[in-house]
């Protein structure tokens, strides 16, 4: 059993407050799990980690003379329909999406990667391809310890009827590309490059805000003349905080909550990416529900008095956040429901990877989880107020349960 296991007496609600000059480049023989869950995760600060992919099959069979390799993708994978952005066609601020089979883009790929990536063709990006789900028994990688507390795919992975998850596979040629955004539900993220460079541009939380036109919008892509346009942009400073940071081969990138960024392939490049929530950011996402909500009931406060208004704003909430205010207590509570159980039966937890969670973690995460149920209690959603007593009785639990171990 490899067991993972944090420091609560190491967790300290001291943010660092200073702008970021540089994001740490670690080895990852060198920081220990409870390290990084204390200095990164906990602190929401970004990292690279080097040496993640070397004892993944993905990097051995995907990959040949540090190419894809195409051959041996196709004739695994080919059949598969995959989605793809056309990075020289803007739709509103993403890309243009289409779907394509597997086979074909990769056939496209050589060719183009034949012609010298021409500037002036269509630009092909496949991106959020289910792989993981599609290909359950396909063991290809490990998810790092480092990013093993997962909430999100452990709740969506435990429901069959579910049927989602937060697990990609990306493939892009030389100077494919992803606009300026913000992980979904104001997740973490990490991604590992198996093959090709990645140049990425990050700006902490807030730094968006003059990355902004009049409108409120953000802007397409950080390297546009526009962005010096002060009757376009007129925040904008060319002093900004942004962190350029390149990735390479093997290297785990971290991608804190709140954090913009931008992305670039410098070569022909594939990884592995994971959108992710733990106990350190589900206040994040909680308070992004909240604003989008928020957003969603201004929206159409001027149908207030119709029947049915409160069910309507739960339906709008779901189609802009991806879950609505049910969606999300049924995905917390199942998350309480796990660690208590290992708790009481005095066993510790399996999560993503196969890697295994200690008492203290489950302490961290009921803990969070009961903070959080405290500004749900105290919110006013109507879909909650018939749920209010297993709210309460949940809170009862978890301390309860909390008193007795640790006593």
């Amino acid at each position: 059993m490899e067991l993972l296991e944090i420091d609560l007496s190491s967790l300290s609600n001291q943010r660092y407050t200073s702008p970021l000059q540089q994001i740490s480049i670690v080895n990852a023989a060198d920081i220990s799990y409870k390290e990084f869950f204390a200095e990164y995760l906990f602190q929401n600060r970004p990292c690279l980690l080097k040496n993640i992919s070397q004892d993944w099959a993905c990097q051995k069979e995907w990959v040949k003379d540090g190419k894809p390799n195409f051959d041996w993708l196709s004739r695994r994978y080919g059949r598969a329909e995959v989605p793809v952005s056309n990075c020289k066609e803007r739709y509103f601020n993403a890309q243009s999406k289409r779907t394509m089979i597997l086979e074909k883009f990769l056939d496209y790929w050589q060719d183009y990667i034949g012609k010298e990536h021409p500037v002036e063709s269509d630009c092909f990006y496949m991106k959020d391809w289910h792989f993981s789900n599609e290909n359950p028994l396909e063991n290809v990688y490990r998810v790092p310890s480092f990013f093993s507390s997962d909430w999100i795919n452990e709740y969506l992975l435990k429901d069959p009827n579910l049927d989602d998850d937060y697990r990609f596979v990306y493939m892009g040629p030389k100077g494919s590309w992803t606009p300026l955004h913000v992980d979904v539900f104001s997740s973490y993220s990490w991604s590992v490059n198996i093959c090709g460079t990645k140049k990425w541009v990050f700006f902490p939380p807030g730094e968006e805000e003059m990355l902004k036109d009049k409108f409120g919008k953000l802007v397409y892509d950080v390297e546009s003349e526009d962005l010096i346009d002060s009757s376009k942009f007129p925040h904008y400073s060319p002093t900004d905080n942004r962190i350029v940071l390149i990735q390479e081969v093997g290297d785990a990138i971290f991608v804190p909550s709140g954090w913009h960024h931008q992305v670039w392939n410098l070569d022909d490049t594939i990884s592995f990416n994971h959108n992710w929530i733990n106990g350190c950011n589900i206040n994040k996402m909680w308070d992004s529900l909240s604003e989008c909500f928020k957003s969603v009931t201004q929206e159409i406060s001027d149908c207030i008095l119709m029947d049915g208004w409160d069910a309507q704003c739960q339906l709008l909430l779901k189609s802009c956040f991806g879950m609505n205010h049910m969606d999300f207590y049924t995905f917390v509570t199942m998350i309480a429901h796990s660690r208590l159980d290992c708790l009481i039966k005095g066993e510790m937890l399996k999560v993503n990877g196969g890697w295994y969670l200690g008492p203290n973690h489950c302490y961290f995460d009921l803990n969070r989880i009961n903070s959080l149920l405290t500004s749900m209690l105290n919110t006013d959603v109507s879909c909650y107020k018939d749920h209010i007593d297993e709210m309460k009785l949940l809170v009862s639990k978890i301390d309860e349960v909390i008193h007795c171990t640790i006593t």
